[in-house]
């Protein structure tokens, strides 16, 4: 498999187009001609581009013009948020637009799903997909650069989880609630894909708590390969994390797919050295564990360490009662009380972070729980 990774400077958006055109170019080239291609941005929700939330539209054109150019026959663009409601268009993130704008096919993800199938899974042997999965000869990623609360980071094979519709991602989270387990999904997904492409929108990323509650960080780049996971461990060892401590990138790298070791990435563009950005603001680096460990603890020792782990916590003036996070909450740990203040049941809670992921208010942040609290036993209520 191809080990190239190219890394450009970008100035702004309006430069996205020749920066791509260059970085597909010396990570290998493009084989798109003639074929029904995919192109899947990243909309966590339908938000306003500004805060860099989703792939930049101007980076969505840019990638539509580059396909179109190089001779695809057919172009679709789509993707699932966490709440897809019915009709969903990417109005607000201005995506949509550009398709209308540039002729191609906006595909609503929740009107078609097939079962397909994974046979060397770890996680899972089948996965609930969109039929546009079907409909495409060619898969291309186009994810955006940005922390993530659960999973550290999230880039160009965390992107495809957004193949699978609506709420059956949340699902997900309360069947495998385990961050290595949640990580060997996602890895069997891209294994069972297994996209062809991925372009990185690095023009502005999202530092700090993300994917949806940051804050906007220019990086001025645009990242290009055939290779996704050699792209995301690229794009890691930009913003400062170390790769193998990012729980896809491990996982993957575990089954020599992709790759059989992180040093064997090239780089024909910029190395990492030159654009590395030492103070992005990260999600804290959580330990692996180890497994037959695990099973030898007391599980009254593994029930304490459990009520440590950061919670979700509602912020009752900024919360808009638009009651996202209780319909995005696979373990329906979120209620709202009869004077409409939303409540959340942390012996419910299975941390997956999802309610802090779509909230548009930015009232759900996530806080560290304090020994004192711990010992005291679960709080009842978010505050």
């Amino acid at each position: 498999m191809n080990q190239k990774v190219a890394i450009l400077r970008c100035a702004d958006y309006a430069s996205a187009y020749q920066a791509l055109s260059e970085a597909v170019d010396l990570a290998g080239g493009f084989e798109v001609q003639g074929k029904r291609v995919l192109l899947k941005p990243n909309i966590v929700y339908d938000a306003a581009p500004e805060r860099a939330i989703t792939t930049h539209p101007l980076f969505l054109e840019a990638a539509v013009r580059l396909v179109q150019d190089r001779g695809a026959a057919r172009i679709m663009v789509g993707d699932s948020p966490g709440l897809h409601r019915p009709g969903f268009s990417g109005k607000k993130c201005a995506l949509g637009e550009v398709c209308r704008r540039m002729g191609v096919e906006w595909r609503d993800f929740s009107q078609g799903k097939i079962e397909y199938p994974c046979p060397k899974g770890k996680a899972v042997k089948r996965l609930t997909l969109t039929d546009t999965v079907r409909d495409a000869d060619c898969i291309i990623s186009l994810p955006k650069c940005k922390t993530h609360q659960l999973m550290l980071f999230t880039g160009a094979m965390k992107n495809l989880f957004g193949l699978m519709p609506s709420v059956l991602k949340s699902a997900c989270h309360v069947r495998f609630p385990k961050i290595e387990d949640f990580a060997a999904l996602l890895v069997d997904l891209n294994e069972a894909v297994m996209a062809d492409y991925a372009l990185m929108d690095a023009v502005i990323g999202m530092e700090g708590p993300g994917p949806g509650s940051g804050s906007p960080r220019a990086l001025n780049l645009v990242l290009a390969s055939s290779n996704l996971l050699a792209l995301d461990i690229a794009a890691c060892g930009i913003i400062g994390y170390p790769p193998a401590e990012v729980p896809v990138n491990r996982e993957a790298l575990g089954r020599r797919i992709w790759l059989e070791d992180f040093s064997a990435i090239e780089y024909p563009g910029l190395k990492i050295e030159a654009v590395r950005v030492w103070d992005y603001e990260k999600i804290p680096l959580k330990k692996a564990r180890n497994q037959l460990l695990e099973l030898l603890l007391p599980r009254s020792y593994r029930q304490f360490r459990e009520r440590l782990t950061p919670r979700p916590v509602v912020d009752g003036a900024l919360c808009r009662r638009c009651g996202d996070c209780a319909r995005i909450c696979g373990s329906q740990a979120i209620t709202y009380t009869a004077d409409n203040q939303p409540r959340i049941d942390y012996r419910a809670c299975i941390r997956c972070y999802c309610c802090h992921e779509i909230c548009p208010a930015k009232a759900v942040s996530i806080r560290k729980v304090s020994l004192r609290e711990a010992l005291s036993g679960y709080p009842q209520d978010a505050e």
